[in-house]
């Protein structure tokens, strides 16, 4: 507990000064109808931005049809600020990411991770291509196809989909449709971004064409990168090349119907995992979506139909690992070959019906239905002959449903508005053969279905002429996951030993139930932002050691574990953000996160929660040409940490960004990011550990970066 007032103390440190000197000093506030429902940028928007926004982050805890929203310019994403979109969340106040290798790399909002936030691409239910999770849901578009990514930090986006105890939605570039009297409007840009530490490259172009009735985008990119130095001067495997191929034609045969296509194929190769005990050889990926917009009339106010279809393969392998060599002693002293071929493949859709408003209520309705399929077979050889020792299926040809169905009604009355959305989903879990193990040491039949129930409320009131008060509950309810449900003793990915885990069919759905509280200030050019959470998770999902289950593999630890649905876990925590824009040239911002949870079936801090984290930036902007950004990130100890699931101490860590900028009137721009200034040695704690030395992977060292870029 000492320590943990030593950590608050140091971080607000940082914060105080910068904070009194602002309200000291405060301009008089601008007196407008509703002072927050257009909140400043999370940042001073650099020079790209006063031009053309090219991508937009929003972050809210609340319905998100209703919510004042928190926009963030997502200019790193697009201008050589990322390499990943992932990489580029975890520095948002109650966010955070899981690296298990360069690109690629996992959410965690609150504490959650997973397959606990719902993730749409496009509209689009996706799911990861492998069982060990060497990607994330959103791993499959690259940074610079984006246009938006909108982050529900609640069970509040049940219009979006089921199991959305926290939901992200990315949306791909889609350009607008031009005015009548402008004909054929061209837009397009290139990208060049090289980083010497990890040798890293990134290109992107893109070409965009719009009548008033025909909308056309194409992008291609190319991502690379090999080992890179650590703080300490060590090399971390890193290796990974990724090409991007991303289109959308849209038709408008009239003002009120419009028609879109978007389609997306990513090719990824060679990637290095120091975080898992296999590597990747590939992941390939097919995405196709159909959308239908009717603006409506009378009483029907917009109508929206989408069908979608998305296929992942993705072939894992041990090459360079430990268990790929010879070692005299261990069992199997010789080298063995793994071979791991998955498929994750899901298609669905969506029907939305916004009926007109009626004074100041709104209702809609919706359904949506996706399928999921999943394989993955499992073949173990000895690498001098290729004799198989044996062949298990990882994902036995498991199939997951969903159908659901919601209703929502949002409503203004005087200066309060609020709004309730209810949702029903019936799920169903099916499989194919089954070992004869897993038939023997498992209770149940393997095909099993649920009906899930989620409900949420929300409350946002005008408490006067500067502040904004938000009030939120909400249920949601998440399916076990196919591992959950199917795994015959293949490892875990929320555990920090590769153990082998046994699936459960009979596992109960999780349910989460959480209270949100927030306010909003702005003061002239001073925003300030304070949010809080307690949520509870009932059925929560997770792992006991079974001693009578024999384990698969020679090389594994020698306990094998099954998943089991626990007492519950209990989270809270919250963020406070500022920002300040001083003047023309000088803008600054800090923030501050914490999250504590409780596993109280283990009786122990839940797996992987991010510690006390800090940031203060300031921004200049001398003119409309050029830019300097300087951001210091505090990351306290994590000392709470998961003992039955071997989850160790991280120690804490500052970090010093900077970088700088030049755009010319021609639409050409330069930067230079130096990323870890004073070449910092650490590891974030939501990194997942090497599997054979235990040592969690290390962040870059010293980086320098420099990116190109051409609006034309």
């Amino acid at each position: 507990m000492k320590q943990r007032f030593q950590a608050l103390r140091n971080a607000t440190v940082y914060l105080t000064p910068l904070f009194l000197s602002t309200v000291l000093t405060l301009p008089p506030a601008v007196a407008s109808e509703s002072t927050t429902d257009t909140p400043p940028n999370e940042s001073a928007p650099d020079q790209e931005d006063r031009h053309t926004v090219r991508a937009e982050i929003t972050v809210t805890s609340s319905l998100p049809e209703l919510a004042t929203s928190l926009r963030i310019p997502g200019s790193d994403l697009t201008n050589g600020g990322s390499q990943d979109v992932v990489d580029h969340l975890r520095y948002i106040a109650g966010l955070d990411a899981v690296r298990r290798g360069t690109i690629n790399l996992e959410p965690a909002i609150r504490g959650l991770q997973e397959s606990q936030i719902a993730m749409f691409v496009d509209g689009t239910r996706t799911f990861a291509a492998g069982p060990a999770r060497m990607d994330s849901d959103l791993s499959h578009v690259g940074p610079r196809s984006v246009q938006s990514l909108e982050v529900v930090k609640g069970p509040y986006a049940l219009t979006w989909g089921s199991g959305t105890l926290s939901a992200i939605r990315l949306v791909t570039v889609r350009p607008d449709f031009s005015e009548p009297s402008s004909g054929l409007v061209w837009q397009g840009r290139l990208d060049a971004v090289w980083g010497e530490n990890g040798d890293t490259a990134d290109t992107y172009g893109s070409v965009s064409a719009a009548t008033d009735r025909l909308r056309f985008h194409l992008g291609l990119g190319r991502r690379s990168g090999e080992e890179y130095e650590d703080g300490r001067g060590a090399s971390v495997p890193g290796g990974y090349r990724s090409h991007d191929l991303r289109w959308r034609l849209g038709f408008r045969p009239s003002q009120n119907l419009t028609i879109d296509y978007s389609g997306g194929f990513q090719e990824q190769d060679d990637l290095d995992y120091p975080g898992r005990i296999l590597d990747a050889t590939y992941f390939d990926t097919r995405s196709h979506a159909f959308e239908l917009r009717w603006a409506g009339r009378d009483r029907i106010e917009g109508f929206t139909a989408e069908l979608y279809s998305n296929r992942k393969d993705h072939l894992m392998n041990n090459e360079g690992k430990p268990t790929a060599s010879d070692m005299p002693g261990r069992i199997p002293p010789f080298g063995l070959r793994i071979d791991l071929p998955t498929e994750s493949n899901t298609s669905g859709g969506r029907l939305r019906l916004d009926l007109a408003s009626h004074g100041d209520t709104k209702f809609s309705f919706g359904l949506d239905q996706y399928r999921v399929e999943q394989t993955a077979t499992r073949t173990i050889s000895r690498r001098s002959n290729d004799l198989v020792i044996f062949t298990d299926q990882v994902w036995p040809d498991a199939v997951i449903q969903n159908l659901g169905g919601w209703a929502q009604v949002v409503t203004r009355r005087n200066r309060v508005r609020y709004g309730a959305t209810v949702r029903a989903d019936r799920v169903e879990a099916s499989t194919g053969d089954v070992s004869d193990f897993f038939a023997a040491n498992t209770v149940g039949a393997s095909d099993q279905s649920e009906t899930n129930l989620s409900a949420a409320v929300n409350a946002i009131v005008e408490a006067g002429k500067h502040w904004t008060l938000e009030f939120g509950l909400g249920r949601a309810v998440r399916s076990a996951t196919v591992l959950e449900r199917y795994s015959d003793r293949f490892p875990a990915t929320k555990f920090q030993l590769a153990a082998e885990f046994m699936g459960n069919p009979l596992v109960d759905p999780e349910t989460s139930l959480e209270l949100d509280g927030g306010a909003r200030a702005r003061y002239g050019d001073l925003y300030l932002e304070v949010g809080g959470f307690y949520r509870r998770i009932d059925e929560y999902i997770t792992v006991s050691p079974d001693p009578e289950l024999p384990k698969r593999l020679p090389l594994s630890p020698p306990l094998v574990y099954r998943y089991v649905n626990g007492d519950r876990a209990i989270y809270f925590g919250g963020e406070v953000s500022i920002r300040h824009q001083t003047n023309d040239v000088v803008g600054w911002r800090a923030s501050m996160s914490w999250v504590r949870a409780e596993d109280e079936e283990l009786n122990e801090p839940v797996l992987g929660i991010s510690p006390l984290r800090a940031e203060l930036g300031l921004r200049l902007t001398p003119n409309d040409s050029w830019w300097i950004d300087g951001v210091v990130r505090w990351v306290d100890r994590q000392d709470r940490v998961a003992v039955s699931r071997f989850e160790q101490v991280t120690p804490g860590y500052e970090v010093f960004d900077i970088g700088a900028g030049l755009r010319t009137g021609k639409g050409v721009s330069l930067a230079l990011f130096v990323d870890n200034v004073t070449d910092e040695a650490y590891a974030s704690h939501l990194n997942s550990p090497n599997p054979f030395t235990r040592e969690r992977i290390s962040e870059p060292g010293r980086s320098f970066r420099l990116a190109f870029g051409w609006d034309f």
